[in-house]
């Protein structure tokens, strides 16, 4: 038998024989904590509690209701909604007063609610948190909602689009007045964005001071980036750290196994541009939304310019040489600065790639100025410049044209319109349209100026070979490229738009016949420029493309400054520098 055990005993027998007068001063063996005079006991120790085994008690998770759920028990009260049905409501205490209130999630076609209900006697009295509008598309809404910590509530609502799952989280105070502390948005795939994205809420002290931050872990395929909110006095702060972080251990880790470990590279550098695209405003795609904006304010990313170099580096060593292009004019197009270093990664791929055919080139002629090149047929080549000439590529003979014999390469079917040129404006890119022998143009619009920002000088140039360029003229209008990116303009019988541009997926049916110098007539194949060589892609093959890379390529000198591909698609003319070459495999 232990001491205090003993004096219990006694004290006991003593109170019992003398009235209690002893009782007081045994008390030092109480098993209560003694605590500081002016505040409460304590309970039960420490000790106590973890000898007990006893389990932190879980916290509660809120109740899920079937369509058309109109009434909600809060405590014993119930509320009835005058709009709409309910999907989920959380028992708890807001207002520090007993019955308990309940936070109730209800939603009609055009719109979710948040509010707080309060029993007062039998009636219960409701108070407008927050709330979303719906798009027409989505339908089927399911919620849920759980409390987080002792101050914070978590509500999740999905929603089935369109295109995929539509998620919307709040983050909820415990409190008289509840209120919105966040709102996330998570939105179904799109074009550029078909990842799978999962999000989890969780609470945690991160800084150690006392407070619940918030964690959002996002899963994007199988990436985790951790976005935190830390708690500070006048509300709730972003860890700006984050995606970057996350970001650049990924692509320190491609960059590092790129020689080691190809397959790996690939897999973290596209990892880091999935997640790109997906969380931040700068890749135009972002699928993800913080308190009504949309995607998060990446900035330039250093990571993510890293991770694209090894994606495109990994695509041309493998042989995709359209993929290649594809990542550059994204990495060109982005928020994205990439570095020396990065850039002379991607050129010496280039420079290196092993050709999908051996190609050859020869001489059919100079010019010091840009000319515009198209073939006649097979074995006509026409150069217009300065003196226009056409020349018989199996003999080499050399006939001077006169002007009313240059036709534009580019010109609608009835052949009463043209495509003079295309240029670069404050505007965007657009193509310049006139009727042929006439001088009247008037401008159409290929791929609109990105940004808000408007031009502080006029602009008003040539768009380069590497650039936006008209391919052809088919019956639904122009057909035009940039690197990769194939796409449709409508026009009318007068030339006009009508119509937004098409985009066009590899496989998908290209409009025929076309008229134009970079592509063949049947839209099988067109020619895509490259600093480093030029790529034939063939769309009859799901858009693969031929690498093609003259061995003393280097040899002439001066960038490409014109192409044109043969109609059977099997020469490539090319204005490299001062000289006109013409490439065959």
């Amino acid at each position: 038998m232990n001491v205090c055990r003993s004096q219990r005993w006694a004290a006991a027998l003593v109170m019992f024989l003398a009235g209690g007068l002893l009782a007081g001063a045994l008390g030092g063996c109480s098993g209560r904590k003694q605590v500081p005079f002016g505040l409460q006991d304590a309970g039960a120790p420490v000790e106590l509690e973890a000898e007990t085994g006893e389990a932190v008690a879980e916290l509660p998770v809120g109740a899920a209701f079937a369509p058309n759920q109109v009434e909600v028990q809060v405590a014993e009260s119930t509320l009835v909604l005058q709009a709409g049905y309910a999907l989920a409501a959380l028992q708890l205490d807001l207002d520090g007063s007993e019955p308990n209130d309940a936070l109730v999630v209800s939603a009609d076609p055009q719109e979710v609610r948040l509010q707080a209900a309060y029993p007062r006697g039998l009636d219960v009295t409701t108070r407008s948190i927050d709330s979303f509008l719906v798009p027409s598309h989505c339908t089927e809404p399911a919620a849920e909602i759980r409390q987080l910590s002792e101050s914070l509530v978590g509500v999740r609502v999905d929603h089935v689009c369109e295109t995929g799952k539509r998620s919307n989280f709040w983050l909820v105070t415990i409190e008289a007045q509840p209120r919105v502390r966040e709102r996330i948005t998570v939105l179904p795939p799109n074009d550029r964005s078909t990842a799978a994205i999962e999000l989890e809420l969780r609470v945690e002290d991160r800084d150690a001071d006392g407070y619940d931050d918030v964690v959002a872990n996002v899963r994007i395929g199988q990436t985790e980036v951790p976005l935190a909110w830390l708690n500070r006095p006048g509300g709730f702060a972003r860890d700006a750290s984050q995606p970057e972080a996350t970001f650049r251990e990924l692509a320190d880790t491609a960059w590092g196994s790129l020689d080691s470990d190809p397959a790996g590279a690939k897999k973290h550098a596209l990892a880091v541009i999935d997640a790109f695209v997906a969380l931040c405003r700068e890749s135009g795609a972002a699928r993800i939304g913080l308190s009504g904006t949309h995607g998060l304010q990446c900035q330039q990313s250093p990571a993510t310019a890293r991770a694209v170099a090894v994606a495109i580096t990994a695509a041309i060593r493998r042989g995709s040489f359209v993929r290649a292009l594809e990542l550059q004019r994204w990495w060109e197009a982005t928020a994205t600065r990439p570095t020396p270093e990065e850039r002379e990664l991607v050129q010496a791929a280039w420079r290196k790639a092993k050709a999908t055919a051996t190609a050859t080139w020869r001489a059919v002629g100079k010019e010091g100025s840009p000319v515009s090149l198209y073939f006649r047929d097979a074995d006509t080549l026409v150069i217009d410049g300065r003196s226009p000439r056409a020349i018989q590529l199996s003999s080499g003979s050399e006939t001077r044209l006169s002007e009313a014999e240059v036709m534009p390469p580019v010109r609608d079917p009835e052949g009463r319109y043209a495509v003079r040129s295309v240029r670069v404006t404050c505007v965007g890119f657009e193509a310049e349209v006139g009727p042929i022998r006439s001088k009247q143009t008037h401008r159409v619009l290929i791929e609109r100026r990105s940004g808000n920002a408007p031009c502080k000088t006029p602009i008003d140039r040539p768009a380069s070979v590497f650039e936006w360029a008209v391919l052809g003229w088919a019956p639904q209008g122009l057909v035009a490229a940039s690197g990769d990116l194939l796409r449709v303009v409508p026009l009318n019988a007068f030339a006009k738009p009508a119509g937004g541009p098409i985009d066009l997926s590899a496989g998908s049916p290209l409009p025929a016949p076309i008229r134009g110098a970079r592509i063949t007539a049947d839209g099988s194949r067109y020619v895509i420029p490259h600093s480093e060589g030029v790529v034939v892609r063939d769309w009859r093959k799901g858009g693969a493309g031929l690498w093609l890379r003259p061995a003393d390529w280097n040899a002439v000198p001066g960038e490409l400054r014109s192409v044109a591909i043969s109609p059977d698609g099997r020469r490539v003319a090319v204005q490299k520098g001062n000289e006109i070459r013409v490439l065959t495999w």
